[in-house]
């Protein structure tokens, strides 16, 4: 099975998008899975296209594949200041508030290491609020 690498990213209105590192794909939603819907969507309506028409596609499409994310942990961290203060993701992650500000403000780059805590840090805030019934 191929694997593909992909980004999810957050725009400024709370939308996900996820694009393919490698290829010319690209979803958006409202979560991470619909956009990866929306993705697979788009190869479903593209290899369509192409078999109709008789242009070439990279074979792997046509076949089983696991879309292995990455997150942009600068675009999440930026689309949840607005929820979130820098302080609490400082408790949550161990990096320090005036860091965070700097990944959040273009200032600097997160290490791999960094970003992964950031996400998990914001997994971690959000995850009570699934079990919230209205």
């Amino acid at each position: 099975m191929e694997k593909i690498k992909a980004i999810a990213g957050w725009a400024s209105d709370g939308t996900v998008s996820v694009m393919m590192k490698d290829d010319m794909f690209s979803g958006m939603g409202d979560t991470v899975q619909d956009a990866i819907d929306d993705m697979r969507q788009g190869i479903a309506f593209f290899i369509e296209t192409a078999k109709e028409k008789g242009f070439p596609y990279k074979e792997y499409l046509d076949g089983d594949f696991e879309i292995e994310l990455e997150y942009d942990a600068v675009s999440a961290l930026k689309y949840a200041r607005e929820y979130i203060k820098d302080t609490k993701l400082a408790e949550l992650t161990g990096i320090p508030a005036t860091q965070i500000g700097r990944y959040a403000n273009d200032k600097a780059k997160p290490r791999p290491a960094q970003r992964r805590k950031i996400m998990e840090a914001l997994q971690k805030f959000a995850t009570p609020f699934y079990a919230i019934t209205l």
